[in-house]
């Protein structure tokens, strides 16, 4: 069995950042939505089932967590996956939670 690498307390508070960010079943739902491609505030919005101002909280939190990033296009902003192995990790959730 790998052992785990010890970390910094400022490295264990990013990750436990990274839990918090996942530990909302509207934040996993933003993922499965990213996980299409990039998307706009308004169009995850309608897909997620929630107001754009609450989008854009939850948003907040995926993007101070590393685990989305935007880019801005006129007046609309457009989120997109940080990194593929953001799925990984939400698809190694979904194992140990079924």
């Amino acid at each position: 069995m790998d052992q785990v690498q010890p970390s910094s307390e400022l490295e264990r508070q990013r990750f436990a950042a990274v839990g918090r960010a996942l530990a909302d079943p509207k934040r996993l739902c933003v993922l499965e939505c990213l996980a299409r491609g990039e998307q706009s505030v308004g169009d995850l919005s309608a897909q997620v089932g929630c107001q754009v101002p609450n989008m854009s909280q939850h948003l907040a939190v995926l993007r101070s967590a590393g685990l989305v990033t935007s880019r801005r296009e006129g007046t609309t902003i457009y989120y997109r996956l940080a990194d593929p192995r953001v799925l990984e990790a939400y698809q190694l959730i979904q194992t140990f939670a079924r």
